[in-house]
């Protein structure tokens, strides 16, 4: 009898934890799902770009200014003259502020700037893992304090190398 009785708390104590985690896991897909996506991008309004994104791999070096005192190695997906899309492996807190060295092609120096993180989202489907199986988010940052050298170079590669391939 009390074998059978272990046995019926034993499964009613798995089924709870079951459909707890069953909802626990429903808040994080909600969470950091992607409503409204079209082609990759936010499209549940207006579009809220202040300038067109060219798409452009490019290395990327960054550090959050405040907690990492090393610089991570990233990629970029698309890049304008107001702002560039990396592919980061940790969720960037919005409003935070990032150190960021871009690489151009061709250049010897990189474009050193300070970047705000303006939104960062999971990514779905087959991209939303790496080749090496870690898990992979894209954020969107806007350039802050820019030198005027330096978005110079910037706009100049934008303008010869991106917006004439179009």
């Amino acid at each position: 009898m009390s074998i059978v009785l272990i046995s019926i708390f034993a499964t009613i104590v798995l089924f709870i934890i079951y459909i707890l985690s069953s909802r626990e896991e429903r808040d994080i897909q909600d969470k950091f799902a992607a409503h409204g996506k079209i082609e990759g991008y936010y499209s549940g309004g207006p579009d809220r770009r202040r300038a067109e994104r060219f798409n452009a791999e490019l290395d990327v070096k960054y550090n959050l200014l405040k907690t990492q005192p090393s610089r991570l190695q990233t990629n970029s997906k698309n890049i304008s003259e107001s702002g560039i899309a990396v592919l980061v492996y940790e969720i960037l807190p919005k409003d935070s502020i990032i150190d960021m060295d871009i690489m151009l092609p061709g250049k010897n120096e990189a474009i050193k700037t300070k970047g705000r993180i303006a939104w960062c989202e999971d990514r779905n489907g087959l991209e939303r893992f790496d080749n090496d199986g870690k898990r992979t988010f894209i954020a969107g940052i806007q350039f802050v304090d820019t030198e005027k050298k330096q978005r110079d170079q910037l706009l100049s590669y934008i303008n010869n190398n991106l917006a004439v391939a179009r």
